[in-house]
């Protein structure tokens, strides 16, 4: 399915819309008064989230002097949702981002990612080095794999691991019959006893199997609902409006994201980053752990590293601390 969320007034600015490498892409934007950097900064959200998941970043951004863009991206919301699931690869969805970066008038962009945006930030500096200025990831650990991870999760994690549901028909169907229940199963706050995506708080097979529990009684669901009612109102909106078969799309494409990696080193041997590359860790985040990027050093030469005492929704659950460390950084590199 393919549609537009309405736009909710102080939710978010209005869109403008990007032609870019096929598809068109909702672009939510923030500018300074005056131009004052020479790079812009381009927001890529996760799953199953929007752009308006940096709602509380776009302007405090701008008010520092950069020109900032927040895509909806391919699949989500406003934007263009492909139905075959290949187009999801990080070779196309990486374009997108150049090319936004393009119409906006830059040669070069501080890419910032948070979960599946986050493999865009890493991902970014190799594919595209040209329009890479810098990276900064939020809870996502550099994905790199010289087997096919579908292989490796199932090895791991057992048959019920949401990687190989969120492949599945059933699941789709189960996660559209009512939108607003999905996300208020995401959306979740620890607040002791675990969330709906792990509740032992460990990277295990029974967290990795988080998504099994969206079939159980709402009430069962550890955790509280993170965002509040207007915001739940526009994501379960625009999720009524698009489905769920692009977000899941992204899923779907990793066997050909392990495709694209083995093509561009194809003896295993990655190229460290040199770029300025800032990594933000959420202490609370089970299934992205911080401890997942420990071996990050091998991979970014320039690697700094934060840590915030949240859980996987990072820049939705602390916006405050978030924009302090983003702030900082941004200002000092650019």
């Amino acid at each position: 399915m393919t549609g537009a969320a309405e736009i909710r007034p102080g939710l978010l600015p209005a869109p403008r819309f990007v032609d870019t490498n096929g598809v068109r892409l909702a672009v939510y934007e923030a500018k300074p008064e005056r131009a004052a950097r020479d790079v812009c900064v381009v927001l890529c959200h996760g799953f199953p989230e929007l752009a308006a998941s940096w709602r509380h970043q776009l302007q405090p951004l701008a008010d520092a002097g950069f020109h900032v863009l927040a895509p909806d991206l391919r699949g989500y919301g406003r934007s263009t949702g492909p139905a075959d699931p290949t187009a999801y690869s990080i070779a196309e969805t990486t374009t997108d981002v150049a090319g936004l970066i393009a119409d906006a008038g830059y040669d070069r962009a501080v890419v910032v990612g948070h979960d599946f945006g986050g493999m865009i930030s890493w991902w970014m500096p190799h594919l595209h080095p040209e329009r890479v200025a810098g990276v900064i990831t939020l809870n996502t650990p550099f994905g790199y794999s010289r087997e096919d991870p579908l292989e490796k999760y199932l090895e791991a994690y057992g048959p019920r691991n949401y990687v190989a549901h969120f492949q599945t028909p059933e699941l789709q169907a189960l996660m559209e019959r009512d939108p607003a229940r999905t996300l208020r199963f995401f959306f979740r706050r620890d607040t002791g006893a675990g969330t709906t995506l792990s509740r032992t708080g460990r990277h295990d097979a029974e967290s990795m199997s988080y998504s099994h529990l969206l079939a159980d009684d709402e009430a069962t669901w550890p955790g509280e609902v993170l965002v509040g009612d207007e915001e739940l109102d526009y994501y379960a909106e625009a999720f009524a409006r698009t489905g769920f078969g692009g977000p899941l799309g992204w899923y779907r494409s990793i066997p050909g994201n392990w495709r694209v990696q083995s093509e561009v080193f194809p003896d295993g041997a990655i190229a460290k980053l040199t770029v300025p590359a800032l990594m933000i860790a959420a202490r609370r985040d089970a299934i992205c752990h911080p401890d997942l990027s420990d071996n990050l050093l091998q991979y970014v030469e320039t690697l700094e590293r934060r840590m915030l005492d949240t859980g996987h929704w990072t820049q939705q659950e602390d916006p405050a601390g978030t924009n302090e460390i983003l702030l900082e950084w941004l200002t000092r590199h650019f």
